[in-house]
């Protein structure tokens, strides 16, 4: 499998964005210029594992949420991904949700055989 280095460019700057910085500055935090982190974030060039590392502890996230595009059945990801989405969540919204997910995983494994004809 290529390694999708838009989608992870892609990331980067989703998550930059969301953290508040400027290409300017996450330039400057991981020591490259800012033509460069432009040209990563959009998947035109492609980074060392150096840089890489750099880049994902200065937006404080793992590796595994820049690369979960790349990465096939990656559970950690997942896991991640339904933490954050209860996280602000009330006990009551809480209860609500985990009553759909126990209905909707008994739905999706009772139409399994539906699912994977689809697929195909």
């Amino acid at each position: 499998m290529a390694i999708n280095f838009v989608q992870i460019g892609k990331h980067i700057g989703e998550i930059r964005k969301r953290r508040g910085l400027s290409q300017q500055k996450l330039a400057e935090i991981v020591d490259k210029s800012p033509t460069y982190v432009s040209y990563i974030e959009g998947g035109l060039k492609c980074m060392s594992l150096d840089t890489f590392v750099s880049i994902a502890n200065a937006l404080q996230v793992s590796a595994d949420e820049l690369l979960k595009d790349n990465i096939e059945n990656n559970i950690k990801v997942a896991n991640h991904e339904l933490a954050s989405l209860i996280a602000d969540c009330s006990e009551y919204e809480k209860r609500v949700l985990l009553s759909l997910l126990k209905t909707a995983k008994a739905a999706i494994r009772e139409n399994r055989h539906l699912l994977m004809t689809r697929r195909k």
